[in-house]
């Protein structure tokens, strides 16, 4: 049997993570938490009548900012792997719009969606809603408290469960991972995710509708990740720290055979001189753009 190194090993098992996170982040809010109650209940709410209920109702909420990537890994507890952010009024009409939340999920528009993904194999959700008011379609019979928040055990369809605490913006995920995001959140001191990717972050806009950060991947090191709307084409950016030599062999080759739907341009050494950053720039048709693969 063939032996490999271990470096070699994690790479593999990273590589592959992303790629399952990849995807499934469009459906990362309906995967199950833990805790699991013993008795569920489905809404009965009847179709035709607004029986949305106002996130005001519910007493103590959320309230931290969720204007970019970096409010979410301010956020999420230490160790996230990789995160993605997207606004989702401005990514109409580009497949993008396939990682938002759907409507249904809350009963109402997610304007603003965060996930991330951590080492340990768990995940958050961060959500916000407007208009501010919402509508589960499978909730637990009695939510339960946590430092003074209503914890709703939420399950869908399949009849897999997870918590959340609603607010500007809303969470969801695994009961345990929930109430660490809650603790991050009011607690200006307690560690957060953002410190692994603040040099990277510093170094870049963070205005985009999508955005993404990875630690580890087959792309590089760290890499930031920003899609924006430029006329009728898409305009993706890859900020790498430390690019693989998979990633810059493809970028190249990218560069070298521009077509009409899609042009790659690749800028080595920029940037501080500590972070020697690379950064590939691909633009065209929205499609193309996405499916352009650099590793």
């Amino acid at each position: 049997m063939a032996k490999y190194k271990t470096s070699t090993i994690i790479l593999l098992a990273l590589a592959g993570l992303m790629i399952l996170l990849m995807i499934i982040s469009p459906l990362m809010p309906l995967f199950w938490g833990d805790n699991e109650p013993a008795n569920t209940a489905q809404s009965t709410s009847q179709p035709g009548n607004d029986v949305r209920t106002p996130l005001g109702e519910f007493g103590k909420l959320v309230d931290h900012p969720l204007d970019s990537i970096a409010d979410g890994l301010n956020a999420s507890p230490p160790g996230v792997l990789m995160a993605q952010y997207v606004r989702a009024g401005d990514l109409e009409g580009t497949p993008l719009m396939e990682r938002t939340i759907p409507q249904e999920f809350y009963g109402t528009n997610v304007t603003h969606s965060y996930s991330a993904s951590f080492m340990d194999g768990s995940w958050i959700g961060l959500h916000t809603l407007y208009p501010r008011k919402f509508a589960f379609g499978y909730v637990a019979l009695r939510p339960y408290e946590y430092d003074n928040y209503h914890m709703f055990i939420r399950q869908n369809a399949n009849g897999e469960y997870m918590c959340n605490i609603m607010g500007d913006p809303c969470i969801i995920g695994p009961r345990s991972k929930v109430e660490a995001t809650v603790d991050v959140i009011d607690d200006g001191s307690a560690p957060n995710a953002y410190p692994d990717f603040k040099r990277l972050l510093e170094s870049v806009d963070l205005d985009a509708p999508y955005q993404e950060v990875g630690l580890y991947s087959p792309v590089a090191d760290q890499y930031y990740a920003a899609v924006r709307l430029v006329g009728d084409r898409c305009e993706r950016t890859i900020t790498c720290i430390g690019i693989s030599e998979n990633a810059t062999a493809r970028a190249n080759e990218l560069a070298a055979n521009t077509t009409d739907n899609l042009e790659c341009a690749v800028a080595f050494n920029q940037g501080d001189l500590n972070l020697n950053l690379t950064i590939v720039t691909i633009t065209g048709d929205c499609d193309a753009v996405m499916a352009a693969e650099i590793y």
